[in-house]
């Protein structure tokens, strides 16, 4: 088994209609897999996107609300894909980053662990990728064990580099690219970002098409279940760290033509709490019940269907970055709710890390309101706020009951309002205080252990 994981890239790969990339590899798995158009993560930052697809549960449910590197973390150890695997037989391995709170979690069940930095500059060429990639696969065939290997790629988090030192991307896009019309910004720096942003995606899938080869010459490849995914949405306003569609939308593919369709285009709603139901369901190993994702082998052979709703949810993911959002969509409608006015400091930062001029920020996305209702068909990239229209009003009384019968189904602490404001508060105070010491832990966790007693 083999899980892709890109960092910070929405649905820009050739499959999905982007055709400035270069992503033969990753369009060979879509063409001969299944392609997912509506799949979905709970929360559009990285450690909580992973904290989500290694245990199979939402954030809400582990208390892993926010990023490692500001000490949030899971309120007890929790069980994590390599040690589902681990336990069954398989010999694993996990190349990047972990960037979960604690790291034994995973780290404990990692038969072969290597580039452990984040390698945001992209110092670490993907042939280093592909090497320990192809030692993990010669080392469980030697010791006759099935393998269950996951590859973080630091590809397209910034920063952009749309050439690394050891010439990877060889084909390169070279001029700069109008921006995308869900940022609602423009300027000749973001251009320049952007067109650099699909060097990145250029340079990941060389990097995985060099793991595909070793896979077809190691003659393991007809017997892999392979997954792609991204962590999150792209990096741009708008996108990474949000509720909006391409913060949480994602690209997703899955590819084990022996028992999947090839070739399909799977328009059903799915998230990544889907993947280790599916990992475990497709090897023939028990799913627990209380994992809450579906199988999506059970909803490619129409056992079951996709999700009704997707949940998504964001504190912002650091004190420096606070702005909770909570949101649902349905097949056409989402809502998002946005408990406190002040400033959205996570949208804030996205307009500072692109250098953007304040006349290129969008008001609604530093300042939203209370509720945002959008109409997905019409309105795709959620310009139109419709919440405060009368004749929506029944609409987004539906999807705010279904969003608190979810809160009380996943025993979310937040679902009670003086846990809200507790955090809140909390988060307020610790932008003043030095938190990130040894031996920290958030208070909050407290009441994600009491909601789960």
């Amino acid at each position: 088994m083999l899980f892709i994981v890109s960092e910070d890239n929405s649905e820009h790969i050739g499959c999905y209609g982007e055709s400035r990339v270069h992503t033969p590899a990753l369009d060979s798995l879509a063409a001969s897999g299944v392609r997912y158009t509506r799949a979905y993560v709970p929360y559009s930052v990285c450690s909580p996107s992973r904290a989500a697809f290694l245990t199979g549960l939402y954030t809400r449910q582990t208390g892993h609300i926010g990023l490692a590197t500001h000490r949030f973390s899971f309120y007890k150890d929790f069980k994590t894909m390599p040690s589902y695997f681990k336990d069954a037989g398989y010999y694993t391995g996990f190349l990047g980053k972990i960037h979960v709170n604690p790291e034994h979690t995973v780290t404990k069940y990692v038969d072969h662990q290597a580039i452990t930095t984040n390698n945001f500059g992209k110092t670490i060429s993907i042939e280093k990728y592909a090497a320990e990639a192809k030692k993990v696969m010669v080392s469980a065939a030697k010791a006759k064990k099935p393998f269950m290997l996951i590859i973080n790629y630091p590809d397209a988090h910034r920063k952009f580099v749309g050439k690394s030192k050891n010439g990877y991307p060889t084909k390169l896009v070279k001029k700069p690219v109008k921006p995308f019309p869900w940022i609602g910004s423009d300027s000749p720096h973001l251009r320049e970002e952007i067109m650099n942003y699909f060097n990145c995606m250029n340079r990941l899938d060389e990097g995985i098409g060099m793991v595909l080869k070793d896979m077809d010459e190691l003659k393991v490849r007809d017997n892999t279940l392979i997954i792609y995914i991204a962590d999150h949405g792209a990096d741009f306003p708008r996108a990474k760290g949000s509720s909006y569609e391409c913060g949480v939308r994602i690209p997703m593919i899955v590819n084990y033509p022996k028992s999947f369709s090839k070739g399909k285009v799977e328009n059903q709603m799915v998230s990544t709490i889907d993947i280790l139901p599916t990992m475990l369901d497709v090897c023939g190993l028990k799913v627990p019940t209380d994992l809450p994702g579906n199988s999506l082998y059970d909803v490619d052979q129409g056992k079951i269907k996709g999700h009704r709703y997707i949940h998504t949810f964001t504190t912002g993911s650091a004190p420096s970055l606070q702005y909770l959002q909570f949101s649902i969509r349905g097949d056409r409608y989402k809502l998002i709710y946005n408990p406190y006015r002040h400033e959205n400091l996570l949208a804030a930062s996205r307009y500072k890390n692109s250098r953007l001029p304040k006349d290129q920020h969008v008001k609604t996305f530093l300042f939203p309101d209370e509720y945002e209702l959008f109409d997905l068909e019409n309105d795709p990239y959620e310009w139109k706020n419709l919440a405060r229209s009368p004749e929506y009003q029944t609409k987004k009384k539906e999807l705010m009951a279904a969003m608190k019968e979810f809160q009380k189904e996943i025993k979310d602490p937040f679902v009670d309002k003086k846990n809200l404001d507790q955090f809140e508060a909390e988060q307020i105070k610790h932008q003043k205080i030095n938190y990130r010491k040894k031996g920290f832990r958030w208070p909050h966790l407290e009441m994600f252990e009491e909601a789960n007693r």
